[in-house]
């Protein structure tokens, strides 16, 4: 009876490998997938309170300072990457989102109400993969 017990048990033992080795490769081929259909992006949108204050290219280096009733932020745009240097804000999140460069990345800095979008070909931003 042990024996039967013990076949049963291997048997499932296999099947949960099996099953946990196909969720992995499919998790794996999902994600390159989608780490792959990201391209650079053109321009940088900067969103103040909801509204555009600011389109930037990404291939032109700058300096740029957004403060509002709420503090400031400084955004540079460099060697073709956009991050937060400096803000005004308390947990300083946005400077530690890193440096932004592909279609749809973004920083955004609650406690100020700014978003920074990047953006593919037109300034305007225009429609992403969610959107349509």
């Amino acid at each position: 009876m042990q024996k039967n017990a013990l076949k049963k048990s291997f048997i499932s033992h296999k099947w949960d490998i099996l099953l946990g080795a196909v969720l992995l490769i499919t998790a794996l081929c999902l994600f390159l997938v989608f780490k792959q259909n990201k391209k650079d992006g053109k321009y940088v949108k900067v969103e103040q309170d909801g509204k555009v204050v600011g389109s930037y290219p990404l291939d032109e280096d700058g300096k740029y300072e957004f403060t509002n009733f709420y503090g400031s932020n400084t955004l540079i745009i460099q060697d073709g990457k956009a991050y937060v240097t400096e803000s005004t804000c308390s947990d300083h999140t946005c400077e530690k989102m890193g440096k932004v460069y592909r279609q749809g990345e973004m920083i955004i800095c609650i406690p100020h109400k700014l978003f920074i979008t990047v953006t593919g070909d037109s300034k305007k931003g225009g429609y992403d993969g969610i959107s349509g």
